[in-house]
């Protein structure tokens, strides 16, 4: 979420989500999110990366590294006889008068950073023959999460399983992100599970959109309604306090789910992260046609409805915010949800956040001024000539258009399939002083597009931040957290390739 949607940053932590299949598989993990992508994925091992990651398993575990478990352990009990316990010996520090300071990115650690999250899977499907993603941070943790797997047919437990990706843009902290990369699968499965049809007919289209809707609201109703309760109950402080920070925080959603058998291409959104369809024309060109709508205060049709809502309030919305929020519809964010009643109990008495603020936003009542329903749609996926599908967070939407990210992708498909390998960087050599603040930030120029990288996520990031001028791109990411927020947001990207069917 940008620097610039009045949103507070906070640390996170990372989870590992699986879901399991309801019919005998191999135990490998099958669902996969955000910090499980642990190394980068060649294509030549993408096959057996796909075959883990579409594989059945049961695990959901906060991840903490075996040496530093160990390392807990060795001193939560007697220290062993070979550990060090003496104190540090500061002379080893030197004697200096100047100060070194941290090295900057080479070319190469550039390549390793965009790459450090970076995934390839070769699905070889009737329709989806390959999916990459990658993410990279700019918060300190990244409040950006993302999802990725299979799960069973809903409507047919002997028919194919369908796919799904989701990314998720957190805001306020990384909690809500987080928790959402465990909880909305199950959800929608269930809603979907318990659509009721007539005659034993196939569900129809609107039925799994308000069965997806459901499925967002009741979570976040699950998230946010539930704070007077937690409150009130028996819970220990502690265990209220875990159970209100994912509300405090909030997190925009997008997710998109595949029914092979159909080749329909089911997309959710709540706020601004955005899908978008990249489809090659009969004369060679590529066509991007956006598959969601960034709902926040600078969509008219969103102010109309909020405003219609709320026709006692006529500043609810100013300058594209909803009293101070960019994005219309989000999971979370209670305190544009709760009744002021409730926002003043729990500011005084559960250290809830002061956003937004009383004194900046008089009017502001109690709502609730968002929701989590999403808008849905659902567009098949063209049998006659290739496409493909970019998912990602305004971190990337914020540096180029949807056309000139399927143009991107368009000309990395054409570049793959000459084979060579060879990367192709711009002709002009000096793009002359290189400025990111407020001048200029992170942002793509079609004069300093670049083709090298492996993997369609990781070119679209690179092109993003500066392409083939490398000292743009450097330098982008040589600020770190805080002050890289002002130029670059998280960016998560996630690009699946889809084949035409068969004749």
């Amino acid at each position: 979420m940008s620097a610039r949607q009045l949103l507070c940053k906070r640390p996170r932590l990372t989870a590992v989500t699986h879901l399991s299949h309801s019919m005998p598989r191999p135990s490998l993990a099958r669902f996969v999110s955000t910090e499980t992508q642990q190394k980068s994925f060649s294509t030549g091992t993408a096959a057996a990366s796909f075959a883990a990651g579409l594989g059945s398993a049961t695990l959901m575990c906060w991840y903490t590294p075996s040496s530093r478990r160990a390392t807990l352990s060795t001193k939560s009990a007697s220290a062993s006889d070979d550990e060090d316990t003496s104190i540090p010996n500061l002379n080893e520090l030197g004697l200096s008068d100047k100060i070194t300071y941290a090295p900057v990115p080479t070319a190469e650690g550039v390549t390793r950073q965009l790459n450090e999250h970076a995934f390839s899977l070769v699905a070889g499907g009737k329709v989806v023959t390959r999916y990459d993603g990658t993410q990279v941070a700019s918060n300190s943790p990244c409040e950006d999460a993302f999802i990725h797997g299979s799960f069973s047919n809903p409507f047919d437990k002997h028919g194919e399983d369908w796919l799904a990706w989701g990314v998720f843009d957190g805001h306020c902290g990384w909690q809500l992100s987080n928790l959402l990369t465990k909880q909305m699968i199950p959800f929608v499965r269930r809603a979907l599970g318990d659509i009721k049809t007539k005659d034993g007919c196939s569900p129809s289209e609107e039925d799994i959109h308000k069965a997806i809707k459901l499925a967002f609201t009741t979570l976040d109703d699950a998230i946010v309604k539930s704070a007077f309760t937690t409150i009130e109950s028996d819970l220990s402080f502690a265990e209220k306090a875990r159970r209100l920070e994912a509300a405090y925080a909030g997190s925009c959603t997008l997710l998109t789910l595949l029914d092979p058998q159909t080749r329909n291409l089911t997309v959710a959104s709540t706020g601004d992260c955005r899908a978008v369809l990249g489809q090659k024309t009969e004369d060679g060109r590529w066509v991007a046609t956006d598959l969601s709508t960034d709902c926040t205060g600078a969509n008219p049709d969103e102010v109309a409805r909020i405003k219609a809502q709320f026709p006692d309030e006529p500043d609810i919305v100013r300058g594209g915010r909803i009293w101070g929020m960019q994005p219309s519809r989000t999971f979370g964010d209670g305190m544009w949800k709760w009744t002021s009643q409730l926002k003043d109990n729990l500011r005084n008495h559960f250290n809830g956040l002061s956003l937004p603020s009383a004194a900046r936003y008089g009017g502001y009542k109690d709502g609730p001024y968002l929701t989590a329903e999403p808008l849905v749609t659902t567009t098949k996926v063209p049998d006659t000539q290739p496409s493909f599908l970019i998912l990602a967070t305004d971190g990337l939407w914020d540096t180029m258009s949807s056309a000139q990210a399927v143009d991107l992708v368009g000309k990395w498909i054409e570049w793959q399939a000459q084979g060579s390998g060879k990367p192709v960087k711009p002709s002009m050599k000096n793009f002359g002083e290189t400025v990111l603040g407020r001048k200029q930030v992170c942002r793509y120029e079609e004069r300093k597009a670049t083709l090298q990288d492996e993997n369609a996520a990781v070119h679209l990031v690179r092109n993003g931040l500066g392409g083939g001028d490398e000292q743009m791109v450097r330098g982008a990411l040589t600020f770190r957290y805080p002050n890289s927020r002002d130029i670059r947001d998280d960016i998560t990207v996630q690009v699946v390739f889809f084949a035409p069917a068969k004749a």
